[in-house]
C-alpha cells in the first residue's frame, strides 16, 4: 500500500538576510511582505498548551480553538453545520499575516491528533488505522501550505524557507511513522535530508535567542535519520542509536530496536564456550539473557551516567535470575546437583556448569551495580552532587555496607562448583577483595572521624594504607581500580595527620581537666558556672541554646557503703558477765521447791472443801 504525499521539488535557497526580515508594513512596489517564524511559533505554542507534559489532546483542542478564533476575527467563517461552505486560504485572500496561522494550526491539529491516537493505540490497536489517516491528512495540508507560501508574493524569503523546512520535517515524520507498516525506510531519508539542510542554514542566520529552537529540531531530525539508515543496513548508524537510549525523538523505538537485535542473535545462539567447556543452551530466556549481556555491556561502556548504569544493570540482573531459575528447575532431576553444591570436589555435569556460568554472571553484575552506586554515593557524600528533593541522602555507613556486599560476592566466585581449581581467578579475586577492604576501612575511618574518635580513625587510616600497598603489590588490578586506590592514598595522607593532631589535643585536654568527661565540659576560661559562682566572667555561652552551667552527668565520687552482712558484727561485740545473776536464780528456785513440797504434804488435812 502506498501513501500519497505531495512534495515540492524546488531547491532550497537561503534568504540573503534572515535576521532582519521585512516588516508587514514595508512597502516594496506597493506589496506588503509577511513574516511567519514557523519553528519558534510552533515550539512556543506546544510548550504552553500541553506538550511540555506530552498531553497531545490538550494541544489539539487548543489548535481547534485558535483556528475558530482566527476565522472569526478575520471574518473567514465557513458557516454552521447546516450551511457549511468550505473556505481555503489562497493567495488571493492573503490580505493579513494572520491568515498564515490558519493552515499552520490546521496541520498542527492533525499532527497532534495522530500522536494522541498513537499513544492510545497501545491499549486499543484499532486506533492505529485512525492514526495513519490523520498523518496522511497532515501531510496533504502541509503540502498545500507550502504551495500557498510559494505562490504568494506577499511572503518574504524567511517565511518561504521556514515553511519549506517545516513541510519537509512533517512529511518525513509521517513517512517515518508509516515505514514500519509499509516497509519503505528510504522514503523518509529524502525529506529529512532536506529539512536538515534548511534548519542548518536557518540556525546560522537567526538571532541567538532563537538558535536553541533550531538546534533541538536539528537534533531530532538527525536521530530519526540515523534510525532510517539503520534499517537500510548502516552499521555505524545502529551503533550510534544504541548510544542514544532514552532519546525523546524516537520514544520506545530504540527499545524495540534492541529487542529485535537480541531476538535475531538469540535465534542463532545454541551453545556457549566458557573455561574450555562448550555448554548447550536450550531455553530461549537463557539465550536472550546471554545476548542482552553483550549488548548492554557495550552500552555500559558508552554510558557515563551512574543512574542509567544502575537501571540497565538492574534489568539485566532480573533476566539473569530468571535464567538461573530455569536451569535450576532442570537440575532438580540431577541427583548429584545438591551434594556437589555443598562440596568442593567431584565432577560437574554440563548443565550444572551452565548454572555455575550464570551464577558467575550474577555475582559480577551485582558487583558492577554496587560499584555504580558507590560512585553515585561518593559524589553526594563529598558534596559534588546535590540530592534530589524528597530523596534521602546516603551516609558513610551506606558506602561501608556496599563494599561489604562486594567483598562477599567476590569471595563466592572462586567457590562456585567447577571453579575451585582456577588459580588465576582466585588470585585476581584476592587482589580485588584487598582493594575493597581498603575502601571499606577508609570509610569506617571517615565515620569515626566524623564523631571525633581520633585514635580509632588514626588506626583505621593506617590499616587502609596497608591494604592499599598490599593490593598494589598484587599487580592484578584494573587501571580504574588502581586510580581509585591512589585517590584514597592521597586522601589518607592528608587526613591522617589531622586525626593525629586532634588525638594529641584531646589527650592534653583530658590531662589538664581530669574531672571533665563530656565534650563541652569546659568553657574558654576553663571553668563551668558551678565552679566559679564567686567570680564574674563574660560567658556568651550562658545565653546560647547550650549553656555551660554544670557537667552532666556529674563526675563519680566514692561514698561509704553499709556492711554486706549485719550479723557478722555480733562476733566482735564483748558483752558483760551475768554469772552472778544466773546463780541467784537457781537458789531461789530450790527454796521455792522445798516449801511447795511441805505445803502440799500438810495442806491436804483440814482443808476446806
Amino acid at each position: 500500500m502506498t501513501v500519497d504525499i505531495v512534495v515540492t521539488d524546488g531547491e532550497v535557497t537561503p534568504a540573503p538576510d534572515l535576521t532582519s526580515p521585512a516588516e508587514p508594513g514595508h512597502d516594496e512596489g506597493k506589496r506588503m511582505l509577511y513574516t511567519l517564524k514557523v519553528c519558534p511559533v510552533v515550539r512556543e505554542a506546544q510548550l504552553a498548551h500541553g506538550l511540555r507534559h506530552s498531553d497531545y489532546q490538550l494541544y489539539r483542542q487548543y489548535c481547534s480553538r485558535r483556528i475558530r478564533r482566527l476565522r472569526k476575527n478575520l471574518d473567514f467563517i465557513q458557516g454552521d453545520r447546516k450551511n457549511f461552505r468550505k473556505k481555503i486560504v489562497t493567495p488571493d485572500v492573503l490580505k493579513d499575516d494572520r491568515f498564515l496561522y490558519i493552515p499552520l494550526m490546521t496541520v498542527e491539529r492533525y499532527w497532534a491528533y495522530a500522536m494522541q491516537l498513537k499513544e492510545e493505540s497501545s491499549q486499543d490497536t484499532r486506533k492505529k488505522f485512525s492514526m495513519r489517516n490523520k498523518l496522511r491528512k497532515a501531510a496533504s495540508y502541509v503540502a498545500a501550505f507550502e504551495r500557498l507560501v510559494e505562490e504568494s508574493e506577499q511572503c518574504d524569503a524567511r517565511t518561504q524557507l521556514e515553511v519549506q523546512g517545516y513541510s519537509a520535517w512533517l512529511q518525513g515524520t509521517v513517512l517515518f511513522e508509516l515505514a514500519e507498516w509499509i516497509g519503505k525506510w528510504d522514503r523518509p531519508v529524502e525529506y529529512f535530508n532536506k529539512a536538515l539542510a534548511i534548519y542548518s542554514k536557518l540556525q546560522g542566520a537567526v538571532s541567538e535567542e532563537e538558535r536553541d529552537v533550531y538546534s533541538a529540531k536539528i537534533q531530532e531530525v538527525e536521530v530519526k535519520l540515523r534510525f532510517c539508515r539503520h534499517h537500510l543496513g548502516d552499521r555505524s548508524a545502529t551503533d550510534t542509536l544504541l548510544a542514544m537510549r532514552g532519546n525523546e525523538a524516537l520514544g520506545d523505538k530504540l527499545d524495540n530496536l534492541l529487542a529485535s537485535a537480541r531476538e535475531r542473535q538469540a535465534s542463532t545462539l545454541s551453545e556457549v564456550t566458557w573455561k574450555g567447556r562448550t555448554l548447550a543452551v536450550r531455553h530461549e530466556k537463557v539465550r536472550l539473557f546471554l545476548v542482552s549481556e553483550g549488548l548492554i555491556h557495550e552500552e555500559l561502556d558508552r554510558t557515563a551516567d551512574a543512574s542509567e548504569r544502575v537501571r540497565l544493570l538492574d534489568r539485566l540482573l532480573m533476566e539473569c535470575k530468571d535464567a538461573i531459575q530455569l536451569v535450576r528447575d532442570d537440575l532438580k532431576n540431577d541427583v548429584s546437583f545438591k551434594p556437589r553444591q555443598q562440596s568442593s570436589e567431584g565432577p560437574v555435569s554440563p548443565l550444572h556448569f551452565l548454572h555455575t556460568y550464570l551464577s558467575y554472571h550474577r555475582l559480577n553484575l551485582t558487583t558492577l551495580r554496587n560499584l555504580a552506586l558507590v560512585h553515585t554515593y561518593q559524589k553526594i557524600v563529598s558534596g559534588e552532587v546535590q540530592v534530589e528533593e524528597g530523596k534521602k541522602a546516603p551516609k558513610l555507613q551506606d558506602l561501608v555496607r556496599l563494599h561489604e556486599i562486594i567483598i562477599q560476592n567476590l569471595k563466592e566466585l572462586p567457590n562456585l562448583p567447577g571453579l575451585e581449581d582456577d588459580l588465576d581467578l582466585r588470585s585476581t579475586v584476592e587482589g580485588q577483595v584487598i582493594a575493597h577492604r581498603a575502601h571499606r576501612c577508609y570509610y569506617v575511618a571517615e565515620s569515626f572521624l566524623k564523631v571525633e574518635k581520633w585514635a580509632e580513625a588514626l588506626v583505621l587510616y593506617q590499616q587502609a594504607l596497608n591494604y592499599v600497598e598490599e593490593a598494589k603489590a598484587g599487580g592484578k588490578l584494573q587501571p580504574s581500580a588502581l586510580t581509585e586506590l591512589e585517590r584514597i592514598k592521597a586522601s589518607i595522607d592528608s587526613k591522617k595527620f589531622t586525626a593525629h593532631a586532634q588525638a594529641i589535643l584531646a589527650a592534653q585536654t583530658a590531662l589538664g581537666a581530669p574531672t571533665t568527661t563530656t565534650k563541652a565540659a569546659t568553657t574558654k576560661e576553663g571553668k563551668l558556672l558551678i565552679h566559679r559562682l564567686d567570680e564574674y566572667i563574660e560567658d556568651p555561652s550562658l545565653t546560647s541554646s547550650s549553656p555551660q552551667v554544670a557537667q552532666v552527668p556529674p563526675p563519680m565520687t566514692s561514698v561509704p557503703c553499709k556492711p554486706l552482712f549485719f550479723d557478722l558484727a555480733l562476733n566482735h561485740v564483748d558483752f558483760p558477765s551475768l554469772d552472778d545473776k544466773i546463780e541467784s536464780k537457781k537458789a531461789a528456785a530450790g527454796v521455792a521447791g522445798l516449801t511447795g513440797l511441805v505445803k502440799g504434804l500438810w495442806g491436804g488435812w483440814g482443808a476446806k472443801k
